[in-house]
């Protein structure tokens, strides 16, 4: 099977053919551009839901290609979509041919994927679609290939490599994708801090904890579902005031001792005689359980929160949860009553009722996730180096802070900041952006850039496949948290919870290790890149 580089695709097409009408065609062209083809026929019914049950069975089945352009026509292109957005690790690219409404006009916004759509079999768009067929192939991320002005993919995002040669190229490259807003990604540690405190750029457009694009109405009755990178500066500086009032270093050192009871709980639970995923045995369930311990929720309804930020959340469509909002309220209510000292409490003080709820909200959907993505995926580095890990395993205590830092620049749970849109001209690394037009700072490029990571092996093309981290290197700045007035609120929080998770990790099972046969280890790959498991066995346990 060939590789395409661009975006680490397979060189397969799975084509749902609903007619032998246009799909022909692109059956034709996909071949004469190097990509294997598959077919799948209408199932029995042939209605969009069936097709989705369709293609959900192809994509579990062992041999579907890991990585694919999806094609389809008719009442196939709904599925197509929704398989793209659910599995965006596994989708590089959709092909929609006619498809018939409510999709006819426009695919599901917020894909992570390039997607051609077109409004019929016989429109004469050959040549369109032979050059979105070449255009996956000769991307940015082949080795040699100039910079392109293409629509990155999120594997391109995520890979250091690929954004050194962007950041070689300039600080600042306009990206093409038709029908959309235009938009720039600026590279570079010190560029990128300059797009994410510039005033002139704005993150004011309201988004679902799932990062879509919210309508109007919906961002109003839910507004506490922007989070805060997106919501307005007036809301964002008050709820970011109330957060950082109260949540000082000195108090979150104060909690330490309540952390790694939580972590040793997690470990405690742990089978020690056969595998684990640690993913959903630790790295999800840990940061959860820690914000609830943060905020002050009672045990017994910490279940209800972890299945609405696990569960809930990232299921798409995206939706206001007002139970949830009805839940912190009485929360809130209760702490009026009767005050207590966790952040609940300390906010209910001085906020009023819905900031504090809002600010609850926030915290827990902004640092579920990116907490969960750090630790699965910064284990998985380690482990892949057994020579950092024994570092780690080494001196815990000593070790697991600059091992966070580390790893937070190394993995960079999300590759980008927020898409910020100019309110006026501004100039951006000496390049005029005019008004209305999008900005990225690829938080990625930042956290690799040579001018403040020298002697990178990551990015080091002449070595080969990308290096893990490197826990003795001296501290480097990263741009994981953001900066400026949207930096991240409860990043003192965030590193205390790695850092005790990754210390307690390591005093009690050193001898962690992937479980035998563990070939490879697969990703989503969408806006944050995380693991889907992490196979381990946790090895004997020392003592304290």
């Amino acid at each position: 099977m060939s590789a395409v580089p661009a975006s680490g695709v397979s060189g397969e097409l799975v084509l749902l053919r609903e007619r032998c009408t246009g799909a022909a065609g692109l059956e034709a062209l996909a071949v004469r551009g190097g990509l294997r083809v598959r077919t799948l026929t209408p199932p029995t019914g042939g209605g969009e839901g069936d097709w989705t049950a369709r293609l959900t069975g192809f994509l579990g089945a062992p041999e579907s290609p890991d990585r694919m352009v999806l094609a389809a026509e008719g009442r196939a292109c709904g599925a197509v979509f929704e398989l793209a957005d659910r599995h965006p690790e596994r989708v590089v690219a959709v092909v929609a041919i006619a498809p018939e409404a409510p999709v006819a006009d426009v695919p599901p916004p917020g894909l992570a994927c390039p997607v051609l759509v077109l409004p019929g079999p016989d429109d004469g768009s050959g040549p369109a679609v032979e050059r979105f067929l070449l255009d996956l192939r000769t991307g940015p991320a082949e080795e040699g290939c100039p910079v392109g002005n293409r629509a990155l993919s999120p594997a391109d995002l995520h890979e250091p490599a690929v954004m050194r040669r962007f950041a070689a190229a300039g600080p600042v490259h306009r990206l093409a994708s038709p029908g959309t807003v235009p938009t720039w990604v600026v590279t570079g540690h010190e560029a990128a801090r300059a797009v994410l405190a510039d005033p002139g750029l704005r993150g004011d457009t309201a988004t679902t904890a799932g990062y879509r694009p919210q309508p109007p109405g919906l961002a109003a009755v839910h507004p506490g579902g922007a989070d805060t990178v997106t919501v307005d500066a007036e809301e964002h500086g008050r709820l970011r005031g109330l957060v950082d009032r109260h949540l000082t270093d000195e108090w979150v050192d104060s909690l330490l001792p309540r952390l790694r009871r939580v972590a040793d709980g997690f470990l405690d639970a742990l089978p020690r005689d056969r595998e684990v995923d640690l993913v959903a045995a630790f790295a999800v369930p840990l940061p959860v359980a820690a914000l609830c311990e943060l905020l002050g929720v009672p045990e017994t309804d910490r279940p209800y929160l972890a299945d609405w930020l696990v569960r809930r959340v990232p299921t798409p469509p995206p939706a206001a949860h007002e139970d949830v909002d009805a839940y912190l309220g009485g929360l809130v209510a209760e702490r009026r009553k009767r005050p207590a000292d966790d952040l609940l409490g300390r906010m209910s003080e001085a906020g009023r009722d819905e900031d504090v709820v809002a600010a609850a909200r926030l915290l827990l959907v902004s640092g579920a996730r990116p907490t969960t993505t750090l630790l699965g995926n910064g284990v998985a580095a380690l482990l892949a180096h057994r020579d950092q890990w024994r570092l780690l395993t080494g001196d815990p205590d000593a070790v697991a802070g600059p091992a966070t830092e580390e790893l937070l620049r190394h993995v960079t749970p999300y590759p980008v900041g927020f898409a910020r849109r100019a309110v006026a001209p501004v100039d951006t690394a000496g390049v005029r952006i005019p008004a209305g037009h999008r900005v990225l700072a690829s938080l990625t490029a930042a956290n690799h850039d040579p001018a403040v990571i020298p002697h990178d092996p990551a990015v080091v093309p002449s070595e080969g496949a990308a290096r893990g981290p490197d826990l003795g290197r001296a501290p480097c700045p990263h741009a994981s948290f953001g900066h400026g007035r949207h930096a991240c609120p409860g990043a003192g929080f965030a590193r205390a919870v790695v850092r005790t998770a990754l210390g307690t990790l390591a005093r009690r099972f050193p001898g962690l290790d992937l479980a035998p046969g563990t070939r490879e280890l697969h990703y989503r790959r969408s806006r944050v890149r995380y693991l889907l498991a992490l196979p381990v066995l946790l090895g004997p346990e020392r003592r304290a």
